[in-house]
């Protein structure tokens, strides 16, 4: 099967699934042979083109359909993430871009989190599309400093607030905070404010660092534009990080208050939870500066 061919089924199947009475048009009565489903002409009013340009469409014959025009269909015919991103690739050869589900990014499946649980050996967790993070394992909740004999904990429920807000991290946790690790959070930040408009965590914080006397004109620099973190390499303190067997412990103390730690690199391996775009799964591994 080729994508005319694939993207005509899909259109077909759509149209068939929808009650032309859900989309305002009166319910047929009398005899004569009724069909299933959203004629072309009724999908084509409902998208406000003329029934040649959406029949077109649908046979494939369109050279470069817009976005917009997508999310139209998408729209009128009540697909869900999974449609469109098909509705997408049979169109125009590529996914979109964000999804159109308000709620999007904001949870994962349970089964995630027993995932994130069972991981053992290294620091792993995941972040909903505001930085709030949904599950972590005891890996990740060990590398935060903590006060000596503290039960380690996650210092903030929300990581973008801990990053750019919080003095642990600035000043102590977060290695050369002012150079390597806020210019580009704060362009993270950014983007996902103009990405998610309607999310009000990812509202509160861009109020919340905009007015921090010191993120806040780091965050309103504009000169860097940077999305994801997926394999860059940063500096910081681990805390709960434990020599090898025999081997000679080189943590320091950053402060009289946390528990010595150790200087060294973390790289960031990012994905993201297909059944929940925007989400962000994270491993962290670790090298010490030795």
């Amino acid at each position: 099967m080729n994508q005319k061919e694939a993207l005509q089924q899909l259109l077909q199947w759509k149209r068939g699934k929808i009650d032309p009475v859900e989309l305002g048009w009166p319910k047929r009565t009398g005899r004569g042979r009724r069909s299933h489903g959203l004629s072309q002409a009724q999908t084509a009013q409902a998208l406000f083109v003329t029934e040649r340009t959406y029949a077109e469409f649908e046979r494939g014959n369109t050279a470069q359909p817009t976005t917009k025009f997508l999310d139209s269909v998408a729209t009128v015919l009540k697909m869900n993430d999974p449609e469109r991103a098909a509705l997408y690739i049979y169109a125009i050869g590529w996914e979109p871009p964000f999804s159109m589900d308000p709620m999007a990014g904001t949870n994962v499946d349970p089964a995630w989190q027993v995932a994130v649980n069972g991981v053992s050996g290294q620091p792993c967790y995941i972040s909903d599309v505001a930085w709030n993070v949904l599950a972590a394992n005891d890996d990740f909740k060990l590398m935060f400093p903590q006060p000596e004999g503290k039960a380690p904990e996650l210092p903030d429920r929300n990581l973008i607030r801990w990053m750019l807000l919080r003095e642990d991290a600035r000043e102590h946790h977060l290695v050369d905070w002012d150079t390597r690790w806020a210019p580009k959070v704060a362009a993270q930040l950014r983007t996902a404010v103009a990405a998610h408009s309607d999310n009000a965590d990812l509202q509160l914080l861009d109020k919340e660092v905009n007015d921090d006397p010191v993120a806040g004109p780091i965050y309103r620099d504009h000169s860097l534009a940077y999305i994801h973190p997926d394999g860059d390499a940063r500096p910081m303190r681990h805390a709960g990080y434990v020599t090898p067997h025999g081997n000679e412990d080189f943590r320091t103390r950053c402060c009289e208050r946390h528990a010595p730690s150790q200087l060294g690199t973390v790289t960031m391996c990012a994905a993201q939870p297909f059944g929940s775009p925007g989400a962000r799964l994270f491993l962290l591994p670790f090298a010490p500066h030795l």
